[in-house]
């Protein structure tokens, strides 16, 4: 019997790699070829470049993120397939991403 292999939904908004990730950790990674994140390539603190832009990608991403977050599993190919291994995180189930805590208002 054949193995059927189905890949996880990727969002119709593909926020890249970079943005994912600071999205979720707080943290701004600059040094790889190809950086498409929201800073500018000097400044590492992601709060002062939140923008419009920012609020959107996350209310448009919000819910698969939160999910992914809360299962505690790991940035892998499998779960996101433009992962960069210099971006390897994990979320927990028992805190919130960043952009959870910097941009949803409560």
């Amino acid at each position: 019997m054949a193995t059927i292999k189905r890949r996880k939904r990727v969002s119709y908004r593909d926020l890249g790699p970079y943005k994912r990730h600071e999205l979720l950790t707080g943290r701004i990674s600059y040094g790889a070829v190809g950086y498409n994140g929201y800073g500018d390539g000097k400044n590492t603190s992601p709060a002062d470049f939140i923008s419009d832009e920012m609020r959107d990608d996350w209310a448009d991403n919000r819910d698969e993120l939160l999910k992914f977050w809360a299962s505690g599993e790991y940035t892998t190919a499998e779960i996101f397939p433009d992962s960069k291994p210099w971006l390897f995180i994990c979320g927990s189930p028992d805190t919130l991403p960043w952009a959870e805590r910097m941009l949803t208002l409560r």
